[in-house]
């Protein structure tokens, strides 16, 4: 096993989800293998870091805003050879500590993390298992992607994410965990995902899903930048709209789940226009 771990998250008004997020940690991860369990707070305005606190967190402010500011600050504060990231609406699956962060013994190997479904409708989590057994298929195949790897259960040698500059600084935190598995690829290392320790990811339902393609896609841009120093392809992104109802359909049959027919064109389009809003107020 890795030894002792530090244990780092950073929050924004997460007093719905923290009490069960943090419960969860403690129940999953023995408390002989934490060395500190730190919480980086954004500004919050609810109870978050009082709830952090009665859970036996330390709580720091974030040195900027965001995710990308929050998960460096965290870094700084780490003093172990290996330290786990969680993001405050991730409720940790019970086999996590005793999967994922065996993978590490391979030197190769820099990160480790599970996989997270939404928690409801049922519709988002089954076009989230298929978009995994897609992409699980490259893994198997040995081709880089950078999808399916989060920060929210997420282990890491420190070292080297210190060598490769930390975590990559995103303006509006969008995309930080595909833009830091490709800084990791870059530099020599590999991103174990275990597509069999599943995580909840507590969400807000169709209404939130929908919003969160939406804004995911107004930032689309700043992440293209950062990864590819080019804009997203709006060219691209109109195709995998008009082929969302082809796509939907077969998420239907694959995974039954009828409503994908119309849930997920629903989706494609949300990010669509968030593509173009964003792009109308950036040239404001």
């Amino acid at each position: 096993m890795v030894g002792k771990v530090d244990l780092v998250m950073w929050t924004k008004n997460g007093s719905r989800t923290l009490p069960f997020v943090l419960k969860r940690i403690n129940q999953v991860i023995p408390s002989e293998s934490v060395n500190s369990r730190l919480i980086v707070d954004d500004q919050s305005t609810d109870s978050s870091r009082e709830i952090a606190g009665s859970f036996g967190w330390r709580v720091i402010p974030n040195e900027g805003n965001g995710i990308s500011n929050g998960a460096n600050t965290a870094l700084k504060h780490v003093e172990t050879a290996f330290f786990v990231s969680f993001e405050q609406d991730l409720l940790l699956a019970r086999d996590w500590w005793q999967k994922v962060p065996r993978y590490l013994s391979d030197p190769k190997v820099a990160v480790a993390s599970g996989i997270r479904f939404v928690n409801y409708p049922l519709s988002i989590k089954r076009i989230e298992e298929y978009s995994a057994e897609n992409y699980r298929k490259s893994e198997k195949e040995e081709l880089y992607s950078p999808y399916v790897k989060t920060l929210d259960n997420t282990i890491y040698r420190t070292d080297v994410i210190r060598r490769l500059g930390g975590f990559p600084v995103i303006p509006g935190s969008v995309g930080v965990d595909c833009a830091m598995s490709q800084r990791v690829f870059l530099g020599g290392y590999r991103w174990k995902v275990d597509y069999n320790v599943v995580s909840v990811h507590l969400r807000h339902g169709l209404k939130g899903e929908l919003a969160h393609n939406y804004w995911y896609g107004t930032c689309s841009d700043e992440l293209e930048r950062s990864m590819f120093q080019r804009n997203a392809s709006a060219r691209r992104m109109l195709l995998r709209f008009l082929f969302s109802p082809t796509r939907g359909l077969e998420i239907a049959v694959k995974k039954r789940a009828p409503e994908a027919i119309y849930i997920y064109p629903l989706m494609r389009l949300s990010y669509l226009r968030g593509v173009f809003d964003g792009r109308r107020r950036a040239v404001r």
